[in-house]
């Protein structure tokens, strides 16, 4: 049975007692689960949040409440009747939800009515608590007819503002017979939304750890070691099939490869980086212009160093149709290169992206990144505030692996409390029907063929509340441009969920290249730092990233990136 969260419990204790009093209508506890709203902008605000957590699963709604036990531990044991004078910002809903945490009733007041009001207020209505200004403590401890109002149940004053003077403190004690007890003032914007996206990344990273349960950083290392190996041997081998690169004492004129190689037309950019890779990693030797090869690579060697490679990923890092989808291109490499061998009927025989679909969805990465997208996106919905939908963009959706993660995250703690704009996009026409085909439960969901590298006729929707980009920056001819643009697309406060790779992923040299070549014409990707200074020369405040500097699966060299438009 699942857990019921802890401000739910309480609410349901309270029955059909008062829960909120507001203008001089009550709302029980029972009325607020059921969705009974109150009118103004506290109340209306409360009941809208209680809503949203009353869907929160139980894992996340104890998160959401943590910071709302320490406001209840202030307040203190019950008897409560909490009078706050406070507008409906964050600090103003969180008192009124602690004091409904901790069995007690809001009641909502005006913080702008005169001072001299307030006593006859707080005595009829019994306030053991009262949360206010600070400025407006001040004018109510002068009032006059304070002396003569019975405030005997009074216990607490909570005053928000600047660092008060003694005096003044003193003299409110005195005047309400209570403790008076300073609360800092709300932070400023920045600070809000800097500890916002904290709270959604802390979100995502507390539901996703369980998809890494088990992997160490030895076996990612290990597993990076040997693919890495495999992939060279045979890209090496590939091109000695064509007669290059198969002697380590002569050379060849680096110009001259792709054609000794026979390599068609359209894959000789891709050539380009295979030779660069090799290069790199010492697999050949670059002499000037002249490329020097390699012992030939034999058939048992490369079949070796696939084996290695799937002992270190089969049943730690995801299923075996990952490396045997792998293999599959390596064995074929000669025939794509040349272009005798048509990738789209390698890698998708039946002319489906059932293959490629599994692949995004038998790793542990993909299962993580899954996991804390769905988090993220979830509790962004549920703080968002207003009439109008939340409106989500995604790009690069591919099979839509990420889109049913966080579909079906929002369903489950959305439903109809906070109605939602989604359109997911994607360049290829295959994978796009794949995600609709898959995602047909979610009908809100809208699917539309959007180019993220800017094709002709492209136009992306905007402006949004949050962009969800999959490989979109990695694959930009200019990243920093693209993260620009991207920033473009978000409204003031927007949020950007990026997964970006964080090192050069040989296997796609082999495999996903062929059927979709990379425009992007560096190297390697950025390091996890590089993106985040892209992130903020693109004009996006703080960024976090996900997993963490520590966790093994940074090591296979994906991250989710987190961030916010001023």
């Amino acid at each position: 049975m699942p857990a019921i969260p802890a401000l739910v419990s309480a609410l349901r204790t309270l029955g059909d007692r008062p829960a909120v009093v507001a203008g001089g209508r009550a709302i029980s506890g029972i009325g607020l689960l059921l969705g009974v709203a109150p009118q103004g902008g506290l109340p209306e605000a409360v009941a809208e949040r209680v809503a949203a957590h009353a869907a929160l699963p139980a894992a996340e709604s104890a998160q959401a409440e943590r910071r709302l036990r320490h406001w209840a531990g202030v307040l203190g044991p019950p008897p409560i009747r909490h009078t706050v004078l406070y507008p409906a910002t964050e600090l103003g809903i969180e008192l009124a939800l602690a004091t409904l945490l901790a069995g007690g009733t809001v009641i909502c007041g005006d913080p702008d009515q005169p001072a001299d009001q307030l006593p006859a207020q707080l005595e009829q209505s019994g306030t053991t608590h009262l949360s206010l200004p600070s400025e407006l403590l001040w004018r109510l401890s002068r009032v006059t007819t304070l002396r003569g109002t019975d405030l005997a149940a009074l216990r607490q004053v909570l005053h928000v503002g600047p660092e008060p003077a003694q005096g003044d403190v003193y003299a409110a004690m005195d005047a309400l017979g209570a403790v008076v007890a300073h609360v800092r003032p709300p932070h400023s914007e920045a600070e809000l939304a800097d500890h916002r996206l904290r709270e959604v990344v802390g979100a995502a990273a507390d539901t996703a750890w369980k998809q890494a349960i088990g992997v160490t950083a030895g076996q990612a290392r290990l597993f990076v070691e040997r693919l890495d190996d495999a992939v060279l041997l045979s890209m090496l081998s590939a091109l000695q099939s064509a007669g290059v690169l198969n002697d380590p004492a002569g050379g060849h004129p680096r110009a001259e490869i792709p054609d000794a190689a026979r390599v068609a037309p359209e894959h000789r950019p891709l050539a380009a980086r295979w030779l660069r890779a090799l290069v790199r990693e010492q697999s050949v030797t670059l002499r000037g212009e002249h490329v020097h090869g390699a012992r030939p690579v034999d058939d048992a060697t490369a079949h070796t160093a696939w084996e290695h490679a799937a002992e270190a990923w089969t049943g730690h890092l995801g299923a075996a149709a990952v490396i045997d989808h792998l293999r599959r291109g390596a064995a074929h490499l000669p025939g794509l290169l040349s272009g005798e061998q048509p990738a789209g009927r390698l890698f998708r025989p039946d002319g489906s992206a059932g293959g490629i679909d599994a692949l995004t969805r038998s790793t542990a990465t993909g299962r993580y990144l899954g996991s804390a997208l769905g988090s993220a996106v979830r509790h962004i919905a549920t703080a968002h505030r207003g009439r109008r939908p939340l409106r989500l963009l995604e790009l690069g959706a591919g099979t839509g692996a990420a889109t049913e993660a966080i579909a079906d995250a929002l369903a489950a703690a959305c439903g109809a409390v906070h109605p939602l704009d989604y359109l997911c996009t994607e360049p290829s026409g295959v994978l796009l029907d794949a995600a609709r085909a898959r995602l047909r439960r979610h009908p809100w969901l809208r699917f539309g063929l959007l180019d993220p590298h800017g094709g002709p006729g492209t136009a992306e929707p905007g402006p949004v509340d949050v962009v969800v980009s999959t490989g979109v920056l990695g694959g930009a001819r200019d990243a920093a441009d693209r993260a620009r643009r991207l920033a473009g697309l978000l409204t003031p406060g927007g949020w950007l969920l990026a997964v970006e790779p964080t090192r050069e992923h040989l296997d796609r040299l082999i495999t996903r290249d062929f059927l979709a070549p990379s425009p992007a014409a560096h190297a390697g990707p950025p390091s996890r730092q590089g993106w985040l200074d892209v992130l903020a020369a693109a004009g996006f405040g703080s960024a976090l990233t996900l997993p963490g500097e520590d966790h093994p699966l940074t090591l296979l060299g994906y991250h989710l990136f987190v961030a916010r438009t001023p």
